[in-house]
């Protein structure tokens, strides 16, 4: 049975060191821009959930809504999801999800996608009790890192 001993918030600039604490600890995302995040926390289009128990962060979503040039309603991009594994099988995952679908819901999107390796049985699983389906089982990301993760003029 999930446990609901958390709350899920949308972080804003108010939440920066709840947010810093899930980029840094759950995401391990370093280094850490504070001028980034507080951008990412100001735009509307930005998304970031928060699951949280007191002062510690146990679950963070991260996301988009991304526009297309042939339709009016958004399209939702859940980027990045992670819960401290010593709280998984609590349904933080699930609430936290939920929330961001609840979001596109109310935005008027038209989908929610999300990126994930078919290796990731977790996630896999998770999505799907989610409601999110694969669409195509041809389905492939690729990807252009450029080495100091920052694009450079050609």
């Amino acid at each position: 049975m999930p446990d609901q001993t958390f709350t899920i918030v949308r972080a804003r600039a108010a939440d920066a060191r709840f947010a810093r604490q899930a980029i840094v600890e759950l995401h391990a995302r370093e280094p850490f821009d504070e001028a980034a995040l507080a951008d990412f926390l100001t735009d509307p289009t930005c998304y970031l959930f928060l699951a949280l128990e007191g002062d510690r962060v146990v679950g963070s979503l991260n996301g988009y809504s991304l526009r297309h040039p042939n339709r009016r309603e958004p399209a939702f991009l859940l980027y990045e999801i992670d819960v401290r594994p010593e709280c998984w099988n609590r349904g933080i995952g699930k609430a936290l999800v939920a929330r961001f679908t609840a979001e596109a819901r109310a935005a008027g999107a038209f989908e929610v996608w999300v990126v994930t390796n078919q290796s990731n049985a977790r996630a896999m699983a998770m999505y799907t009790r989610c409601g999110l389906s694969r669409e195509n089982d041809d389905d492939v990301m690729l990807a252009l890192t450029f080495s100091d993760g920052r694009s450079k003029p050609a």
